[in-house]
């Protein structure tokens, strides 16, 4: 699928779960971008966009999320043998936050990924482990995080939540 199309299914996605999210206020919506970083053989690695929904379990001392997510290259990467690189996942996890307005996050759970070339596909699943920086500003969310995704790469980012 070119570049634009997916670009543009995810605008799509977001902009429809932003109107879906204040029916309950508790949900959280998402936007994640960032340099997925393939791990193994040298390679110009792809750019991901990831939408994210997260419900509340636990909202006292620290949030704890309830959340999932879905991934897609929206650049393409490049393998040593000139091919488009892809990488494609969903993952649902737990996510704990502080809760202040200058927080730290969390996260943690099942991962499935697909690193696609052009003849070729690698699915595997997995254990997702990550965390990050954020502050809070009026409604929004602003974090900078770092996910391991399994060992097969790492997932650079920075996300906008609401």
């Amino acid at each position: 699928m070119p570049t634009v199309n997916r670009l543009a299914v995810f605008c799509l996605l977001l902009t429809l779960a932003l109107f879906a999210a204040p029916a309950d206020a508790d949900v959280s919506v998402g936007l994640r971008i960032g340099e997925m970083e393939i791990d193994g053989k040298e390679r110009e690695d792809p750019d991901n966009l990831a939408l994210f929904l997260a419900y509340p379990l636990v909202n006292r001392y620290v949030d704890l999320r309830l959340a999932g997510e879905v991934s897609r290259s929206f650049s393409d990467g490049e393998t040593n043998r000139g091919e488009d690189l892809e990488f494609e996942s969903e993952a649902r996890y737990l996510e704990v936050k502080t809760t202040s307005s200058l927080f730290v996050s969390l996260r943690g759970g099942y991962l499935r990924s697909n690193i696609v070339t052009a003849g070729d596909s690698d699915r595997d699943d997995g254990i997702l482990i990550g965390g990050g920086l954020g502050f809070v500003s009026g409604r929004a969310r602003i974090l900078l995080e770092f996910t391991d995704m399994d060992g097969r790469a790492d997932f650079i980012s920075l996300s906008l939540q609401f």
